[in-house]
């Protein structure tokens, strides 16, 4: 609103209106005194010629001086009466204007002096007997003077009337000024700010009725109008807050019960295996928290779309549509999206889907689906989502448990090939020839030699078994090789009796648990052949990482070393220790010479360094 009538003008106006009065009173004042300057010296050189006059007759009647002398002090007289009557003229009182009064009146005393009394004191100073005549010519110019005293005081007394006239009028128009200003400030100021300080705090006490009285174009009454608009506006919103708040405090309440819901659906599919409680304990916890009258879960086959189980929380008196009586699946599951089940809209169908998967349904009963609130509707596709997940992550673990069966089979299949095998099929070829030496006819030493090879065949078969099953027994109760390691070597160690170091400083690398077990039954296999075998003192065992990513892993002793040819590639265990270091995709080496200790090797890059070394590549040359 703009401001029209400003109080800051109208103040200003008043200040400004005081001020002129002031200083027109002071311009008045300076006025008359400048106009009075002299009156007082123009009276008082009047009152000197009125006793000059007086003098001069003194002199002519002085009897005492000779005649020359008598005549020099008239004619001193007369200079002097003539020099004041030339400053009078001087004077301020006396105007240039040829009709002023007092002029007048000078012209007359100076006329009577020029063409009477001078002339006739000049007479009187040679004839004696004229001065008698000059003494009633004074007595009437004597009064003209009085007169003229008496015109001059009475214009002084007229200017210091005026003056005061001037004064009266601008004190008056000042306090009436002032008494308009005090008054406008009153009305326009004071009495618009306490209703607005009142009705400040009446509004702070939650009273929005109130409404400014002082509306107009000023400051405060566009501050009246802005405030009585903020009261409006103030009360329509305070009108609705409760409502809004009320759909605030809803929608927070809806928020909680679908969190809740999640919460609770997440920690039910938690468990390893959903059995029909933990899904009959779900459906309550769905049925509690979205207030629906029925929740029905059917799972089907993904080949045969066919319900292979269903869960509810029904009670038997609660009828289901017909369509679940039939058997026809396909109406439940339609083509994968939520949809209504029967003509009154009582049941709704929510696929339980993951991805392109789908594992069933949920089948939902209400009086209505129009009594099915929005978020509800969106929340049990949520709950069908995550179900669908947890069934799908059932099913991922199920895989892999069976895969890992599979592969710990295999590699029980091939450590019993790859060793006992191998040493029973050589056991079995010397029974043969044992068989056929009867029909031979061989030396006695014959047998004693296939004794000899039986009995060192079988020793060998026994070991590899044992191995075997120390290799199956072995667990990795650490999440690191260095934990695991360390143990091993306490083992070792304490069964020696002999000092093994350990030193991974510049280990890095990470394995996953079966190349753990791997790179372990390695070191466990040349720890053990070189407590048994290499009657070793010390044992050294060094773990360190390349920048490449390689894994080096070294066993050295100080025992006697390998010999320089060894009888069969799996004494000592070597065929097995290699065929784990293919399996890890390294190499196993051995460096020995007799007599000065052997150094077991193994290199490999572990399958995390590989994962990260593709997906760097990947990005440089993306």
């Amino acid at each position: 609103m703009e401001i029209r009538q400003s109080i800051i003008v109208r103040g200003g106006l008043a200040m400004g209106s005081i001020v002129l009065l002031a200083l027109l009173s002071m311009i008045s004042a300076v006025l008359t005194a400048k106009s009075a300057q002299g009156d007082a010296d123009a009276i008082n050189l009047a009152g000197s010629l009125r006793m000059q006059s007086y003098r001069i007759a003194t002199r002519l009647q002085d009897t005492q001086s000779t005649g020359s002398q008598h005549i020099e002090n008239v004619q001193e007289e007369i200079v002097q009466f003539e020099q004041r009557l030339t400053q009078l003229w001087q004077t301020g009182p006396i105007a240039s204007v040829t009709d002023d009064p007092i002029r007048h009146r000078l012209n007359s005393i100076a006329s009577a002096w020029r063409d009477t009394l001078h002339p006739l004191l000049i007479s009187a100073t040679g004839d004696a007997s004229l001065s008698p005549v000059y003494l009633q010519q004074v007595d009437a110019f004597v009064s003209q003077l009085d007169q003229f005293v008496k015109q001059l005081a009475e214009n002084t007394e007229t200017k210091i009337q005026r003056l005061r006239l001037i004064q009266g009028v601008i004190l008056l128009l000042t306090l009436a000024l002032i008494l308009v200003a005090l008054y406008q400030l009153h009305t326009r100021v004071v009495v618009p700010l306490r209703n607005l300080v009142w009705l400040a705090r009446t509004a702070r006490g939650g009273n929005l009725s109130v409404r400014a009285r002082h509306v107009g174009s000023d400051e405060l009454g566009v501050l009246g109008n802005a405030f009585n608009l903020m009261a409006a506006d103030l009360s329509a919103l305070y009108a609705s807050l409760e409502e809004r708040v009320a759909q605030q405090t809803e929608a927070l309440q809806i928020s909680n019960r679908s969190l809740e819901l999640l919460y609770q659906t997440a920690r039910q599919l938690n468990d390893p295996v959903l059995s029909a409680a933990s899904y009959s304990s779900l459906l309550t916890e769905i049925e509690k928290l979205t207030g629906q009258g029925s929740i029905k879960l059917c799972l089907t086959d993904a080949a045969t779309r066919q319900a292979t189980q269903a869960f509810s929380t029904q009670t038997p008196d609660v009828p289901w549509p017909w369509l679940c009586q039939r058997l026809q699946c396909h109406t439940c599951l339609g083509d994968g999206a939520t949809h209504t089940l029967t003509v009154n809209q009582e049941f709704f169908s929510i696929p339980i889907r993951e991805h392109e998967r789908q594992f069933g349904v949920l089948i939902v009963r209400a009086p209505a689906l129009s009594t099915t609130a929005a978020w509800q509707i969106p929340l049990l596709e949520t709950v069908a989502r995550n179900i669908a997940a947890a069934l799908r992550a059932n099913e991922l673990a199920d895989n892999q448990r069976r895969l890992a069966l599979l592969e710990e089979r295999a590699v029980i299949a091939r450590e019993l090939h790859d060793s006992l095998a191998q040493s029973l099929s050589y056991l079995k070829i010397q029974v043969s020839r044992l068989r056929l030496l009867p029909e031979q006819s061989k030396p006695m030493t014959v047998p004693h030699d296939i004794a000899a090879e039986l009995r060192d065949g079988l020793n060998q078969a026994y070991r590899q078994l044992r191995e075997l099953i120390a290799t199956f027994r072995l667990k990795m109760e650490h999440s690191r090789l260095e934990d695991s390691l360390s143990e091993t070597v306490r083992e070792f160690s304490h069964r020696g009796q002999l000092p093994i170091g350990l030193n991974h400083s510049g280990w890095h690398s990470s394995l996953n648990p079966n190349e753990q077990i791997h790179v372990m039954q390695i070191i466990r296999e040349a720890l053990n052949n070189a407590v048994k075998h290499a009657h070793a003192q010390a044992i050294d065992i060094q773990l360190r990482s390349t920048e490449s990513g390689e894994a080096i892993i070294e066993i050295t002793d100080d025992g006697v070393g390998l010999p320089v040819a060894t009888a069969r590639d799996n004494h000592f265990g070597l065929h097995i220790m290699r065929e784990r270091a293919r399996h890890l995709g390294g190499v196993l080496s051995l460096h020995s010479q007799p007599d000065t200790g052997v150094c077991v090797r193994l290199s490999f890059i572990p399958a995390a360094s590989r994962i990260a070394s593709s997906r760097l590549s990947e990005a440089s040359h993306g």
